[in-house]
């Protein structure tokens, strides 16, 4: 087990005087509050590097990590999305043999959660994502480097799941057995959509690709927590998400309020919350597959694979 204050010392030379478990969210293998010598406050993630559900966090470190830095230092995003701090040989990241560290600025602050967030913070969210998908044309970052990736592989692997799954007996696959036919035409529809909507759509914007509930910080003001997902495409990409908010709604109306003109494409908005959707499923599939969760986390993620499934047979691929 790493000493995360001796490597806070090595690697970006803070002298901890204090160092506090804290919730690091869904990527994370661990996360701490630390306190350094001068009162100055840290938010520690950590990454397992061997974690199939997590080495895409870790291999995009380098590629979002300056970006939102630049963010950090926009006179509109200042305060509204976390500051990375740099490691001294001047790297985003710090690893050892296992783990990945990333370390930001801590944002001293509640989390409302997805279920949480009200109608006002909603409102504001809407408004940091306007914020961020205007700056986008001035961003001084390689734009192929930061481009989504379209290809949807969790696609193919879901299908190939389902297909297998019927034979089996397991609690996994007595629950997604009965919903196989839903799942593949959902499959299907997601990607046709991205065929023919998707693909060569313009305009690209700077997006977040996570932005419910849970990855924001309420502290003087709303902050976007959370960039693994940092990419460039449709402004959809981002906004499909209020299908996940109380107020979804008023996310959308906001939005478009505060992006004066900007009129939104139903079908991409329905082909980004497919994509969740189905993407959610396999990740947790995987997570219950591939890695070695116990027993409290296998019926937590069959809560949630439930969960998604019922979203997608309910018709929650909402516009």
């Amino acid at each position: 087990m790493d000493d995360p204050a001796a490597l806070l010392k090595t690697k970006y030379n803070i002298t901890a005087q204090s160092v506090s478990p804290v919730a690091g969210g869904f990527s994370a293998k661990a996360a701490y509050r630390v306190t350094g010598a001068d009162s100055t406050e840290y938010f520690v993630k950590v990454y397992d590097k061997s974690l199939p559900t997590t080495m895409s966090f870790v291999e995009r470190v380098d590629l979002y990590m300056p970006v939102l830095d630049w963010l950090s230092a926009s006179e509109t995003l200042c305060g509204r999305v976390l500051t990375p701090v740099r490691a001294v040989e001047g790297k985003y990241k710090a690893e050892t043999d296992c783990s990945v560290y990333v370390v930001f600025l801590f944002i001293s602050g509640k989390v409302p959660g997805i279920e949480g967030i009200s109608r006002s913070q909603t409102v504001e969210l809407a408004e940091i994502l306007a914020h961020l998908h205007d700056i986008s044309g001035t961003v001084p970052f390689d734009k192929h480097l930061l481009a989504e990736n379209t290809a949807l592989p969790f696609c193919e692997n879901l299908s190939r799941y389902l297909a297998g799954a019927v034979t089996k007996k397991d609690k996994l696959s007595r629950l997604v057995s009965p919903h196989r036919d839903v799942l593949d035409k959902v499959i299907c529809e997601t990607l046709y959509l991205r065929d023919t909507i998707r693909r060569g759509y313009t305009p690209l914007v700077l997006c977040h690709g996570d932005a419910h509930g849970n990855n924001v910080i309420q502290g003087k003001r709303l902050v976007l927590a959370d960039w693994e997902d940092l990419r460039r495409a449709p402004a959809e990409a981002d906004l499909f998400i209020y299908a996940w908010h109380p107020h979804g709604d008023a996310l959308l109306e906001a939005y478009c309020a505060a992006r004066d003109g900007y009129c939104i494409n139903s079908e991409l908005l329905r082909f980004y919350t497919l994509r969740r959707r189905l993407e959610d499923i396999w990740v947790d599939i995987q997570r219950m597959t591939e890695e070695s969760p116990d027993d409290h986390e296998k019926e937590e993620l069959l809560g949630w694979i439930n969960q998604s499934i019922q979203a997608i047979v309910n018709g929650d691929g909402r516009v």
